[in-house]
This record gives C-alpha cells, sequence and structure tokens, in this order.
C-alpha cells in the first residue's frame, strides 16, 4: 500500500523566491530575468530584421538609379559614336575629293581619277570589314565559360554516402 506522503513529491520553492521571502528584497527571479533577455532578444532581432529589409530596400533603389542611368550613359554614348562616325564620314569624303582634286590636275583624265579613288574607297572598305569581323570574334565570354566549365567539373560531388566519386 501506498502512502499519500510518501507518493507526492515535497513542494520545493527556488533560492530566490525563499531569498525574496527571508530579506523582503524586490530582486526579480530566473524566470523573470530570462523573460527580460529573451524579449531583449527579440527586440534586437526584430531591429536587426528591420535593418535588413531596409538595406534590401536601398539596395533596389541603388539597382534602380544604376540602371537608368547606365540606360542614359548608353544613348549618350550611342548618339556621341554616330556623331563620330559622321565626323568621319565627312573628313573621308574630304579626303577623296581631295586626292580627286590632285589626280584630275596631275593625269587631266577622269576615268583614271574615278577609278584610282573607287579603288581606294574599296580597299578601305574591305579594312573596315576585316577590323568589324575581327572584333566582333572578340565579343564573348569563351575563356569565362571554359573557365566556369571547368570549375564545375573538378569540384567534388558530394553524395549521400560521402564518396565524391559515386556520381561519375
Amino acid at each position: 500500500m501506498q502512502h499519500k506522503e510518501s507518493s507526492a513529491a515535497p513542494a520545493q520553492a527556488p533560492a530566490d523566491t525563499v531569498q525574496n521571502q527571508t530579506t523582503g528584497a524586490a530582486a526579480p527571479g530566473i524566470a523573470e530575468r530570462t523573460l527580460d533577455q529573451l524579449t531583449e532578444m527579440a527586440a534586437l532581432s526584430w531591429s536587426v530584421s528591420a535593418n535588413y529589409a531596409q538595406q534590401v530596400k536601398l539596395t533596389g533603389q541603388l539597382a534602380k538609379a544604376e540602371w537608368q542611368l547606365s540606360g542614359r550613359s548608353a544613348v549618350l554614348a550611342v548618339v556621341l559614336a554616330l556623331c563620330f562616325g559622321a565626323g568621319l564620314i565627312v573628313l573621308w569624303i574630304g579626303v577623296l575629293l581631295l586626292l580627286g582634286y590632285l589626280l584630275m590636275q596631275f593625269t587631266a583624265s577622269v576615268a583614271l581619277t574615278a577609278s584610282a579613288l573607287m579603288l581606294l574607297q574599296l580597299l578601305t572598305v574591305m579594312w573596315c570589314w576585316r577590323s568589324l569581323h575581327y572584333a566582333l570574334s572578340q565579343i564573348g565570354f569563351v575563356q569565362t565559360w571554359l573557365q566556369l566549365q571547368r570549375l564545375f567539373e573538378q569540384a567534388p560531388v558530394k553524395t549521400s554516402a560521402g564518396d565524391p566519386d559515386a556520381n561519375k
């Protein structure tokens, strides 16, 4: 048979509570201090998350402003390139007119002058075409792509068994 007194655990009070009752001091208990610390940690976490959200928002605004400035700069660069090209065309026309005039003075032949200017123009167009072809062949990320492929091929693949060669 069990006795009621022997089966129940005796009531125990925390040391702070006993001290508070005996001394009459108003020091907070462990539970209250823990609650205060948790409240402070929650407030700090909330502050960190709010600051992070603000930083993300500012980063988005910065990216939008940079995109707009980049667009304006690209438009301005295109306009300036067209102006530069137009200036080169006018200069080239001036050079051709001067050469045509000089050839006409020396040879007095319209056919020879016209054919020499056409040959000069054809050679210049061929040189421009080859230069353009070379410049366009340099556009791209071929070396970067190859380096990325090498990087990912050499990286060990982790498996659940821990064997990096299992997926090969």
